[in-house]
This record gives C-alpha cells, sequence and structure tokens, in this order.
C-alpha cells in the first residue's frame, strides 16, 4: 500500500517554518549548555534525563504544530464559545484547589499519565481564538461602544481568574487581547480610558497589600519582586545579579557555545534566565539575532493577517503573534534587568513544558491560516486564468466567424 507524500505535505508561511525550527535548535544548544549544579540541585534528577526529556519535548511541539497546521482554522469558530467558557471553569477550578491544597496547586494541574500542566497558558490562546471570534462576528463593528466594552468585561473575566497566582501571564493576555481591539478599529477614546482604569487597579492591589498582606496570596512576592528590582544590591547574590553578570561577562562575541560560568549558579538558566545564558555564550551579537528572529515571527503574523481569507483569521493571526513575541520581549527584558522577574519563558527556547506545547499549537493554527489564504489565492488565479481561456478562444471564435463570413 502506497501512502501519498501530499499527506505529509508542509503548507504555509516557509518563514515561519524557518524561525520556528531555528529557535528549536537554539533551544536545544542553550538549554542542555545551561544545565548546571543549581539546575541539577533544583530539578533533582540527573541532567542527561532532563535534556532528553526537553528533546522529547521539542520534537512533540514539532509534531503538534504539524498536526495544527492542516486543521482548518474555521472549524475552531465553531467551538470556541464552548472553549471559552471551559476556560473560566477550568480557571474556577484551579483557583479553588489552590485555596484547598496551597500555592502549588493554584497554577499547576497534575492529571495521572500526564503530568502537570499550567491551564493559564492553554486560556491565553483560546482567549484570543475567542476574541477573534466575536471580533469577526460584530454586525455594528467594534466602533460601537457597547461592543467595545462587551469585549473588555469578556477578556477581564479570564484575567482577573488568572491574576491572584500569575500576574504576569494575566497582563500579557489582556494587553495581546487589547492590541487585537485596537487593530479592529476601536476609538481612540474608548480604548485610552483603559490606561488610567488599569493604573488604578494596579494602584489598588498595592494599597491592599499594604493594609493587608495576606489578602492575596502571592501579593508578597509580586512585592518583593519589584523591590529587589527597584532597589537591587549588586553585591547580593540573587538571580537577576547573576544573570546581569553572566551578560557582562559574554561582552560582544560571547565565550561559546557551552562555556557559561555564571549558568552554573542560575537555578533558573535553564528557564526564565536562558536569554542571559545566550548572550553570555553567544554575546551580542547572538542575542541581537535570536531577538531578530522573534520579530520577523511578529512581521510574518501581520503578512499572513493582511492576506487571511476572513477577519477571523486576520485577528487570530495578529493576536498569536503578539502574544508570542511580547512573552518573549518581557522574558528578555528580565534576563537583562529591564523589568522585574515574572516568571515567563522564552517561546520555544526555554525548558520544554507545557508553554512549548501550547505555544506550538498557537504557530500551527497561525501557520493553517496562511495555509488556507495561499489556496484561496491559487483558486482566484486558476479562476482568472479560465476566464482569460474563455476570452481567448471566444476571441478566436469571433474571428473564425468573421473570416467565414468574408469567404
Amino acid at each position: 500500500m502506497k501512502i501519498s507524500a501530499k499527506r505529509f505535505k508542509i503548507g504555509g508561511d516557509k518563514v515561519v517554518w524557518i524561525v520556528y525550527i531555528l529557535l528549536m535548535l537554539i533551544s536545544l544548544l542553550e538549554v542542555y549548555s545551561s544545565m548546571g549544579k543549581a539546575v541539577y540541585d533544583k530539578m533533582g534528577g540527573d541532567i542527561a534525563k532532563m535534556f532528553l526529556k526537553h528533546f522529547g519535548l521539542l520534537l512533540a511541539g514539532l509534531l503538534i504544530t504539524y498536526i495544527f497546521h492542516r486543521i482548518k482554522y474555521v472549524h475552531y469558530s465553531k467551538y470556541i464559545k464552548i472553549a471559552y467558557g471551559g476556560s473560566v471553569v477550568l480557571l474556577l477550578f484551579t483557583l479553588i484547589l489552590g485555596r484547598l491544597f496551597g500555592e502549588g496547586a493554584a497554577r499547576w494541574i497534575s492529571l495521572p499519565g500526564i503530568g502537570q500542566f499550567q491551564p493559564s497558558e492553554i486560556v491565553k490562546y483560546v482567549l484570543v481564538l475567542y476574541i477573534a471570534n466575536e471580533l469577526s462576528l460584530l454586525k455594528d463593528g467594534i466602533k460601537e461602544r457597547k461592543n467595545f466594552y462587551k469585549l473588555i468585561v469578556k477578556m477581564a473575566v479570564v484575567c482577573l481568574l488568572i491574576f491572584p497566582e500569575n500576574f504576569s501571564t494575566s497582563a500579557l493576555v489582556f494587553l495581546g487581547c487589547y492590541v487585537m481591539i485596537i487593530i479592529a478599529g476601536a476609538k481612540f477614546r474608548d480604548y485610552i480610558m483603559i490606561v488610567p482604569v488599569g493604573l488604578f487597579l494596579c494602584l489598588s492591589v498595592l494599597g491592599l497589600y499594604k493594609v493587608n498582606p495576606d489578602i492575596l496570596e502571592r501579593s508578597g512576592t509580586w512585592y518583593s519582586r519589584v523591590n529587589l528590582w527597584l532597589n537591587s544590591d549588586r553585591e547580593e547574590i540573587t538571580q537577576p545579579n547573576t544573570a546581569t553578570m553572566a551578560i557582562a561577562t559574554g561582552g560582544l562575541l560571547g565565550k561559546g557555545i557551552g562555556n557559561t560560568t555564571q549558568g552554573r549558579f542560575l537555578s533558573e538558566s535553564h528557564n526564565d534566565f536562558i536569554f542571559a545564558i545566550i548572550l553570555e555564550e553567544g554575546g551580542i551579537i547572538f542575542g541581537i539575532v535570536v531577538a531578530g528572529l522573534f520579530f520577523v515571527l511578529f512581521y510574518r503574523s501581520l503578512k499572513i493577517s493582511r492576506n487571511a481569507r476572513g477577519l477571523f483569521g486576520r485577528y487570530a493571526s495578529v493576536g498569536i503573534g503578539f502574544m508570542i513575541v511580547f512573552q518573549a520581549l518581557v522574558n528578555m527584558m528580565v534576563a537583562t534587568g529591564l523589568l522585574p522577574v515574572t516568571g515567563q519563558t522564552l517561546p520555544f527556547i526555554s525548558y520544554g513544558g507545557t508553554s512549548l506545547l501550547v505555544s506550538s499549537a498557537a504557530l500551527g493554527i497561525m501557520l493553517n491560516i496562511s495555509v488556507e489564504s495561499a489556496k484561496s489565492q491559487d483558486g482566484e488565479t486558476e479562476r482568472r486564468s479560465e476566464e482569460m481561456k474563455l476570452e481567448d478562444n471566444s476571441v478566436k471564435s469571433e474571428d473564425n466567424n468573421g473570416e467565414l463570413k468574408q469567404e
């Protein structure tokens, strides 16, 4: 029995595929290189086993991207409202578990045979697709104030459920969906009003922490991270300071892959601070290349959006592209000391897990949007070609009829 090669055809934006594979190759090198004593002590296992697990997750991510890029993205619009409702229930369930069994359970769920996964990583892309679908269905458009605030409320419900245990993800998700609404054509006076409201909420949370530090379980963690960032003692041994030392010793060209020294003292060198190891080993030039790959990815997401067949695909592509690249930007800014520690991973590069697999699925959806737009363009080209052939045949027929009449 012969298996058709067309079944395994890789379609979509070729540049996105190239960037994705390059990022995963960088991940293989840097994750292995960054697994020093601190990581070993934290993970409690041998480094070879950890690396093989990461390699397996990268392969799984590649397979997931391939599968999702073969599924027509329009199918998601049929089930996205159910997925949105399920996401709200899942987040509520996770929060309840956290209150019953402790802080760790409030962000992770363990399933037999699967292991731990982080619901917020899945929910953020569900929300992107949900908002994209809602924007595509609006009859009066997002310029109608009632439509604008209706979507803001739906975004806020999800983000507020993520917020108590993962502030950075909550902010990232809200901002990503907010960008989609702005691109959809929301009025300036509407979307600019959210800025002071957001600042007010942040100050309110800070005030609540000052009055009652126990009102939010992780408020102390947020406060200490921001305080450490604002009032850092450069002589104290902390992860941000060690990351800064790694970057400083890397210089312009770096020490070479596998030659990290500071990575051995960073417990999150394979994860939150992997960009610091990239800068230490590859130097500023290699760091710029890695950052450039993410910006190329965002540019291609905009191009895919522009060529998308419908509004759902257009908004979904922008949302997915922004979510991936903004998360990468936050991670890089944390590693370089421009932001306090957030816990955000570097997409497709940090040590594998929920973020890697879910981001791979989201990228697959974006690739399918480009597949479907290419099919549409090919169909349009074929239609025009057929029309031109018919016109040519019609002209030839008229010429032949004219010659017969002359005879």
